[in-house]
């Protein structure tokens, strides 16, 4: 689902550091900057007020990614880059603002039953695929069963509590739910809970997300370039899209082109010679020096994001805790931060960035720091002991964790350190470096020992996506597997009372660290490269550019 801040491409689906409502005029552009972190997080403005200057149409936006997405088809992806095409060519039945709230988008509004079992929503008219056929009820019926029929979908897990879905008529849709399900409206905000055509799925077949998209968003798809690039056009029939947004529709562009440009050096090259708009996640490496050059802004924010090293707790050497649970004290976070993101982030204690709603305040007396002792004292406890070339070693076997890495420069770097940290207290780390798609097919083998990779999220129920029993062999590729904890995450999906809810996320993350199935490394800060060509560029608290709809060029 998966980001991607350096280190993965997941996203589950930013605490920005400037108020909303604030714009930083930086290098002759316009960058609005949303506040706040989600829901959860109190007495946080609303979205921006309208832009001073008068937006002008026309003009194809090129944004740089550095992969590929895995696959357009929003039901059997997790991946970041995924969610962010997605979003340029669907909508969604509500959204998030960017104060954390929920906003109508293709329902007009929405009503819940007193028992929390029956969301009831009244669907906008006039609202047509890309194929020109009308949106109704029946679509979003098809959506969502379509979503849980499929068994290899790594997100339906979202949306089992769905029993029936009801279409009285064109304009109605009317979700029955097994039991109250606290997160349900989170879920229809989600980046994979967009509107997709049956007709277009169906004639398509296997190749629907590759070679053919129908959604009802600001953006066409028109061609996809295997790595090379995503080419869309504007939807000139567009006029629906959300309140949070300052255009409806049409979109001020005249179409997108993304353009994958795996090579760091050639993608900020290309930036500062003006032939890219907009570049996510600009090399940590690259920031402070393009700061000063001209004719382009960096925009630095806080987001909710974590970047870790998992391991599968059925793999040797890291089946046994003690190992775990020495790579994690093993570990200085701070040299991570500095030394391969140069200070854009600290370090993390557990999964949740401290600002998630239900993080657990203790987490930061408990949580492992770092300390070399306690490392070797531990391997010692398990029989590792130390060998003449000062690998550790256990009946004749040296004690080596292979580690798989996305190939992007600020992971690379991670995973450099990391070898010398952890090489300190006797253990060899033998790094596999990726192509990010590569990487995903890889880790659904199972054979992964040691990786690390990075995710978006908004709630707390990242926990229940990552280590639930259910969820391997991904994402839950810890293959962690814990009869409490499945039953504490079941418990804070459903539980009304706050307070219990509360006491659920608390005994999940304690159990995490005292398990340590991941050893957490970073909160990234999130970068973005604009060039001062580019207005109205606005971050979403927790969908990056989002649908694009306020962007021009000048």
């Amino acid at each position: 689902m998966p980001r991607h801040a350096p280190g993965d491409p997941e996203v589950v689906q930013d605490l920005l550091q400037h108020p909303l409502n604030r714009r930083t005029l930086i290098g002759g552009s316009t960058v609005m900057l949303g506040a706040g972190l989600l829901a959860g997080l109190a007495h946080r403005p609303s979205s921006a007020s309208a832009a001073p200057f008068a937006q002008q149409k026309g003009g194809t936006l090129v944004v740089a990614f550095d992969a590929d997405p895995e696959v357009l088809d929003p039901h059997i992806t997790t991946a970041l880059l995924a969610s962010r095409v997605l979003a340029l060519m669907h909508d969604n039945l509500i959204t998030r603002d960017y104060d954390g709230s929920f906003k109508p988008e293709l329902a007009e509004k929405w009503e819940v039953s007193p028992d929390g079992k029956v969301y009831t929503f009244t669907l906008k008219q006039g609202v047509k695929f890309h194929s020109g056929k009308d949106f109704t009820s029946a679509d979003v019926k098809y959506t969502f069963e379509r979503w849980l029929s499929i068994e290899t979908s790594p997100t339906s897990y979202n949306i089992e509590p769905i029993e029936t879905i009801e279409t009285p008529d064109p304009q109605t849709v009317r979700f029955l739910l097994k039991q109250p399900y606290n997160i349900f409206l989170d879920q229809l905000a989600g980046s994979w809970a967009v509107m997709v055509n049956q007709q277009a799925v169906e004639q398509a077949g296997q190749d629907y997300g590759v070679t053919a998209v129908d959604g009802t968003g600001p953006y066409k798809f028109v061609s996809w370039t295997r790595n090379q690039n995503i080419q869309l056009a504007r939807n000139d029939a567009y006029t629906w899209g959300s309140p949070i947004f300052q255009n409806k529709g049409p979109a001020h562009l005249d179409g997108i082109e993304i353009r994958v440009v795996p090579e760091d050096t050639t993608r900020i090259a290309e930036f500062q010679a003006g032939n890219i708009h907009i570049v996510q996640d600009v090399p940590a490496v690259d920031v402070e020096r393009l700061k000063q050059g001209p004719g382009v802004s960096i925009v630095e924010y806080q987001q909710l994001q974590t970047t870790y090293l998992g391991m599968n707790v059925t793999k040797p050497p890291v089946d046994d805790v003690k190992v775990r649970q020495a790579i994690s004290y093993a570990l200085n976070k701070e040299e991570i931060v500095q030394g391969a993101n140069f200070g854009l982030g600290q370090p993390a204690r557990t999964i949740l960035h401290p600002d998630t709603p239900y993080y657990w305040e203790g987490a930061d007396a408990v949580a492992p720091t770092y300390n070399p002792d306690q490392a070797a004292t531990l391997l010692e406890e398990a029989g590792w002991t130390p060998g003449g070339d000062g690998i550790r070693a256990k009946n004749g076997q040296p004690l080596v964790l292979p580690l798989w890495i996305i190939n992007d420069s600020t992971t690379v770097l991670q995973a450099q350190i990391i070898e010398q940290q952890l090489a300190q207290v006797g253990i060899k780390v033998e790094t596999k470096q990726y192509e990010q798609t590569a990487w995903f097919e890889a880790a659904r083998s199972g054979e992964q020992v040691g990786y690390i990779i990075g995710v978006f999220f908004e709630t707390a129920d990242i926990l229940y996506f990552y280590f639930k029993t259910e969820q391997q062999p991904a994402p839950n590729r810890f293959f962690y597997s814990v009869p409490e904890v499945d039953q504490w995450l079941e418990d804070s999906r459903t539980n009304p009372d706050p307070e219990q809810v509360a006491q659920d996320y608390q005994n999940v993350q304690e159990r995490l660290i005292q398990d340590a199935p991941a050893a957490p490394l970073i909160h990234t800060l999130g970068t973005l490269g604009t060039a001062e060509t580019a207005e109205g560029v606005q971050v979403h608290p927790s969908r990056w550019l989002y649908r694009m709809l306020d962007i021009s060029l000048k």
